[in-house]
């Protein structure tokens, strides 16, 4: 088989999943933001901050290990980057995350990285911090997509504090160059990723309303405050950035039209990150995340894409109000949920990602490895499921490459139909 047949065999595997149906094997769908960079050899400094390296190390992993799509998450959470950035779809796709070089470039409050404010060999960590006082809801929700940019952008970016001046021009300057470096890599790396097999899916980015509210504006542990002492200007804000994370998902797509043609599948993941599912008790989840985020959902699947929504955290509590999503349209990476459990209460109603934790990739053995896997394949491969090695946020900078290699060789022992 050549390398196009492998290639295209991968893609068929994934989309069969994704359609609802069991392919051949499960497949495996890897993901990391420094683990390559461990196994080739190099720092996460090194793989977060130096392209070169960083392909170097992406490429050894693909080339070593026979997962279906390996893909490097380039940096930490970013979302208020793409909304500030709607009204230029190039720039809101590019900006996703925030990348080392952008943090040095824009300086923002969020995030720490390695070789800079940590050790060089440290995972970077996203910190995060209230940003817009609790009196500022009112403007929020007047005018959602200015406030991002002339309140917030500000706030969250040293180096834009002061709008119009200097070093905002030269700052603006320099992230936008930084995200042509990055866009010119990812597009490399896609290619030679493509010589040696793997597909690379196309994706957007959207997210929960609340989420949007509590990650970047006024931090986790003042909105969940909030939805009790303002309730109901908090409701307002919801729905007044729901459209905005709509627009999000429309505009970071890739046309229809060059899907085919570029990357061989029509199928669009749109990335969905939850964070306040685990934070909120059943009545608040109801109340203030659920109802907007299932409203997001419908409207990415009436455009014909994918939701890939990691269900961070022990989403157990909120499992039944999935049942109200679109059926068999949804893609869900259950965290800490127990996938027997997912299977129990949602049948099919959501596409199953699951895999072993980080924990066992770390401190396990390769029989340890095999042991989980056996059980979890047996239990809940049938109608289709995809497997993700180090569920608990893609492989971990510790990982021992003999048990992800342990995953990958029980999947071909115990994951075919």
């Amino acid at each position: 088989m050549d390398v196009e047949e492998i290639r295209r065999e991968k893609i068929e595997r994934i989309e069969a999943v994704i359609k609802g149906k069991e392919p051949d094997k499960v497949p495996i769908t890897a993901a990391t933001t420094v683990w390559h960079g461990a196994y080739a050899g190099y720092t996460p400094k090194e793989v977060l901050f130096d392209y070169s390296k960083c392909k170097d190390a992406w490429l050894k992993v693909a080339k070593d290990f026979n997962f279906d799509t390996f893909t490097f998450i380039p940096g930490l959470e970013g979302m208020i980057y793409t909304i500030a950035m709607l009204k230029d779809a190039e720039m809101a796709g590019a900006a996703r995350f925030i990348l080392g070089p952008t943090h040095l470039a824009l300086g923002d409050v969020f995030t720490r990285w390695p070789g800079y404010e940590l050790n060089e060999n440290a995972h970077p960590q996203f910190i995060g911090k209230e940003i817009m006082k609790v009196d500022e809801y009112k403007q929020l929700i007047e005018d959602p997509l200015e406030f991002v940019n002339k309140v917030a952008m500000p706030r969250i970016n040293k180096k834009l504090a002061n709008v119009g001046s200097a070093e905002y021009n030269a700052a603006m300057a320099k992230y936008g160059a930084e995200l042509a470096k990055f866009g010119a890599f990812m597009a490399e790396a896609s290619a030679e990723l493509a010589k040696i097999g793997y597909p690379t899916f196309p994706m957007s980015w959207s997210y929960a309303p609340l989420d949007f509210i509590g990650d970047f504006l006024r931090d986790i542990k003042n909105v969940v405050m909030d939805l009790y002492r303002y309730k109901d200007v908090v409701k307002e804000a919801v729905e007044a950035i729901k459209p905005l994370v709509i627009k999000a998902a429309e505009l970071t797509a890739p046309p229809a039209e060059i899907r085919k043609q570029i990357f061989g599948t029509e199928v669009v993941e749109c990335f969905f990150p939850l964070h306040l599912n685990e934070y909120l008790n059943p009545k608040l989840y109801n109340e203030f995340y659920w109802p907007s985020l299932n409203d997001v959902f419908k409207e990415v699947v009436k455009t014909g894409q994918t939701p890939f929504v990691l269900f961070e955290g022990k989403h157990d509590a909120h499992l039944e109000t999935l049942l109200e999503a679109p059926k068999g349209k949804i893609v869900g990476v259950f965290e800490k949920t127990d996938p027997r459990k997912v299977r129990e209460v949602l049948g099919n109603h959501v596409i199953l990602v699951s895999g072993p934790p980080n924990s066992l990739l770390i401190g396990g053995t390769p029989q340890k490895v095999e042991e989980y896997m056996k059980s979890l394949l047996t239990d809940c491969k049938e109608g289709g499921m995809m497997i993700w090695p180090g569920v608990d946020g893609g492989i971990s900078r510790d990982a021992k490459p003999e048990n992800v290699k342990a995953v990958v060789e029980a999947v071909e022992k115990y994951g075919r139909y």
